[in-house]
């Protein structure tokens, strides 16, 4: 009875590992031109929309720790107008640096 228990516990466990698709193995199968469609069904339900401008839209995805639940990583994958995947990143975006002078 302890041997089924057991089982039953670990089998639950290891269930419950990996149940989502993560932004971490979406990414390695995306590639730069992958329709929008096909990208939707690689990612499922948890590319979620974070910006839809005209010209191009924004699907996020962020990685989990399955244990803790902990927030770990985020991807952002943009899509121009023609729904062809142009960039993957992290959301970090490049400031632009200004110089600014004083004149007396």
């Amino acid at each position: 009875m302890k041997k089924l228990v057991i089982i039953i516990i670990v089998l639950s466990f290891y269930g419950c590992v990996g149940t989502y698709k993560q932004a971490s193995f979406v990414s390695n199968k995306a590639y730069i031109g992958m329709p929008l469609e096909e990208f939707r069904k690689t990612a499922g339900k948890k590319a979620k929309i974070e910006a839809m401008e005209a010209g191009y839209t924004v699907y996020r995805m962020s990685d989990y720790d399955t244990w803790t639940g902990a927030l770990i990583d985020t991807k952002f994958f943009y899509f121009s107008s023609e729904a062809k995947l142009y960039k993957i990143d992290g959301g970090e975006f490049k400031q632009n640096r200004y110089q600014i002078q004083i004149l007396k």
